[in-house]
Formats: structure tokens, C-alpha cells, sequence
């Protein structure tokens, strides 16, 4: 387990360190102006609709996966990972139709401070960044198969293919950048990441014919029990993943600039996040699950508080840090070329306030990945559903006051009470299964 955490946070530090590379190169050639205004919200609102179409069937596939492959064998495993794939692209084609056809009615209500051009333009993002959602969105449901069967180094390396695709986009541009270049990088970009993920876990899967007649022709049992599970998932992921959509769209009714900034101060607090939540939830969730199908309570109890201690411990002084050294982090990172010294006041407010956030995402994300080993999709859907409705009457009461930096504190205040939630949620529920 020690093992696979370091391995998962150093490639994903070392994809960090990619994607602030291009973030560099993108602040240099657009700044905060109207073209990344609008390209960043629209790549918000498709990467929340690919999380969130993804957060469904692959968080109730890993469990029913896991203990099919212990009560089975891997093959009846590998054959419902089949179908819940097929399933999947499926829903992300019909919502992407649904998107692009709603298209022009999405961007007027979400964008009603910005100008009819940049509007305009919005609508034509949104449209060429369908291949977008397809594409990521079925990477997740990829990417959960290899890591519930812990293999790790490519689920964790190629979502820097991304980013990858998006310099070397913005490179071939040369001085011709505009937000159609930063939409063909990153179609391109997921498109070679869903590719090697898709080829990774092919190559997993018997060659047989009659392996393959019997997969796409009769249906597993337990793809009814992911669907029927993945459905509260799904509600949930739409309320408590959509806070950063929420966030987006709130800021847009902001001075101009303000969807750019606090999009910033966000990825600055994801890299302390890409070193403790994200392998954490990547490396620990496979062990929760197999120690819930071999019903050893007790373990699990004991690994979900020694994981929250250690990683507590470890971002706690980052998280100073950012608040500390904010000013002087934004300069070195992002203040060249058309982002200039205000951009860097701008975001280094926002992201003193965003940064507290830290421990209190982590502590949620390693405890809900246990209340998700556990099935308990009904805790899950009413505390998504809280958090939604406080994150959006948070955002209302502090971002007159305070601008984007309000935003930045309600999410800090929602991050807490939902941490809260889910660590007493899970001591419950580990609980009541001792004393069944």
C-alpha cells in the first residue's frame, strides 16, 4: 500500500508538474482576457459532466467488481467490466447530444455577465469540446478497472497526455492563440488518454471468441446491481461536483477576470491536493474494498485512521505554506507576458482563502471512499445534495463582500462540515457491521 502511495504521488506530481507548464504557457499567451474567461468556464462545466457521469457506474462497479472476482474468479469480474463499459459510452454519448443540442440555453443562464461575443463564443466551445466528455469520461471507468486490480503507473501517468496535448497545440499555434487552440490540444490530448488506457486494459481480457460471444451477449447479474447502485452515485456526484461549476458560474457575475482567477487559485491548490487526496483515494481504495468483501471490520477501522493521520500530517504544512507564500508562489508561477502584476494580487487573495481548504478535502475524500466501499449511496446522495444548496447560499452571502475570495471561503466552510459528516458516517456504519 506504502508502495503504490508513493508511486501514485510522485506521477501524479510529476503530470502536476506538466499541466503547470502549461499553464504557464497559456497565462503567457492569454492572461485573464475574454478567450480563457470562457474557455476555462466551459472546460469546468465539461470536466464536472465527465466526473460526474463517471463518478456514477465506476463507483458502485469497483465494489460489485472486487467481490465478483473474490466469490467468482477474474474472468466473470473482467466479463461485467465489459458491460458496464459498453454501458457507459452509451450515457455519455446521449448527454453529450443533450449538451450540444442545449447548448446555446446552458451558456446564456450560466453566462449572463458576460457580452454577447464572448457568449457567442462560449456556445461554439461548448459544442467543439463534446469529443472532450466522451473521451474523459470514459477514461475514468478505464482507469478505475486497472486500479481495482492495482495497477497504478499508467491509471496515474496518462491523464498528462491532457495537458501534453494542449502545449504542444499551443506551440504549433505560435503567436496565433486563441481559445480554438486550447480546445484542439485538449481533444486531442484526451483522446490519447482514453486510447492507452482502452489498449491497457484490453490487453487484461481473454482472446477468446466464445469468451467474448458469451460477454457482449448475456448479461452478468451484477451489471443490474452497479446500475441500480450507480444511480444514487450519479445524483450525488451532480450535487456535490457540481460545486465548482456553481463556483464558476457565480464568478462570472463577477468584475471580468474573476472565472480566470479563481480557476488559478484552484490548480495551485491541487498541486498540495495531487500529493495526498489523489493517491490516497487511488491507492487506498482498492484495499477498502477488499477488506470489506472479506468482511474484516476491525482492519478496516485501523487503516482508514492511520491513512487520515499520515496524510494529515503532510498537508497540513503545506497548506500553511500556500497561505504564507501565496504572492510570491503566483509571481514565479503564472506573472509573464499578458498576466502582470494585478492578475498576481488578484489570485494570491483568492488563493489565501482557497488554500484552508486542503486538510479538510482530504480528510473527505479518503473517508468517503470508505462510505463508497461500504454501498452507502443513500449517505451519499443527501450530504451531496446539502452540500450543493450551503455551497451556493455561502457563494450569495461572502462573494459581494469579498469578491472571488468568497467563493473560496464557503467552499472551505462546505469542505469541513462535509469531512465531518463522512468520518462520523463511516465509524457508524464500520459499527453496526461488527455487530451484524
Amino acid at each position: 500500500m506504502v508502495s503504490g502511495f508513493l508511486l501514485v504521488a510522485i506521477l501524479t506530481m510529476v503530470g502536476k508538474v506538466v499541466a503547470f507548464a502549461k499553464d504557464a504557457v497559456v497565462a503567457a499567451k492569454l492572461g485573464t482576457g475574454d478567450d480563457l474567461d470562457a474557455f476555462m468556464l466551459v472546460f469546468g462545466f465539461f470536466s464536472f459532466a465527465a466526473t460526474v457521469l463517471a463518478g456514477g457506474l465506476p463507483e458502485s462497479f469497483v465494489p460489485a467488481y472486487a467481490e465478483l472476482r473474490e466469490r467468482r474468479g477474474l474472468r466473470r469480474a473482467d466479463r461485467l467490466g465489459v458491460q458496464c463499459a459498453v454501458w457507459h459510452f452509451a450515457t455519455l454519448l446521449v448527454c453529450g447530444l443533450l449538451i450540444a443540442l442545449a447548448a446555446p440555453t446552458l451558456v446564456s443562464w450560466a453566462t449572463h455577465g458576460f457580452e454577447p461575443q464572448k457568449q457567442a463564443l462560449a456556445v461554439g466551445l461548448v459544442r467543439s469540446l463534446l469529443p472532450f466528455l466522451l473521451c474523459f469520461g470514459l477514461s475514468y471507468h478505464f482507469s478505475a478497472w486497472l486500479r481495482v486490480g492495482k495497477t497504478f503507473l499508467l491509471a496515474t501517468s496518462a491523464p498528462m497526455l491532457v495537458p501534453l496535448g494542449i502545449v504542444t497545440s499551443l506551440l504549433l499555434a505560435g503567436d496565433q492563440v486563441h481559445a480554438g487552440t486550447l480546445v484542439t490540444g485538449t481533444v486531442w490530448g484526451s483522446a490519447a488518454h482514453m486510447l492507452a488506457l482502452f489498449i491497457a486494459v484490453l490487453r487484461r481480457l481473454p482472446r477468446t471468441r466464445r469468451w467474448w460471444r458469451v460477454t457482449l451477449r448475456q448479461t452478468e447479474p451484477g451489471l443490474v446491481t452497479v446500475l441500480r447502485k450507480g444511480l444514487p452515485f450519479l445524483i450525488g456526484g451532480v450535487a456535490f461536483g457540481s460545486a465548482s461549476v456553481v463556483d464558476q458560474t457565480m464568478a462570472a457575475w463577477l468584475t471580468a477576470g474573476s472565472v480566470a482567477v479563481l480557476s488559478y487559485a484552484d490548480k495551485l491548490c491541487a498541486i498540495v491536493l495531487a500529493v495526498t487526496a489523489g493517491p490516497a483515494a487511488d491507492v487506498l481504495f482498492p484495499h477498502f474494498v477488499e477488506l470489506v468483501a472479506k468482511r474484516d471490520w476491525a482492519g478496516l477501522r485501523k487503516r482508514l485512521l492511520a491513512s487520515v493521520g499520515i496524510i494529515m500530517s503532510t498537508a497540513l504544512p503545506m497548506t500553511l505554506f500556500l497561505y504564507l507564500m501565496a504572492p510570491w508562489i503566483v509571481h514565479v508561477l503564472f506573472e509573464r507576458g499578458a498576466f502582470g502584476p494585478q492578475d498576481t494580487q488578484r489570485v494570491a487573495e483568492v488563493l489565501r482563502f482557497a488554500a484552508f481548504q486542503i486538510p479538510f478535502y482530504i480528510l473527505g475524500t479518503v473517508a468517503a471512499r470508505v462510505v463508497v466501499s461500504l454501498q452507502a449511496s443513500r449517505f451519499m446522495l443527501v450530504t451531496s445534495l446539502c452540500a450543493l444548496v450551503l455551497n451556493a447560499s455561502l457563494n450569495g452571502l461572502f462573494m459581494y463582500r469579498l469578491g472571488a475570495a468568497g467563493i473560496a471561503l464557503s467552499t472551505v466552510i462546505v469542505h469541513f462540515l462535509s469531512a465531518t459528516a463522512a468520518c462520523g458516517m463511516c465509524l457508524v456504519l464500520i459499527r453496526r457491521k461488527e455487530e451484524e
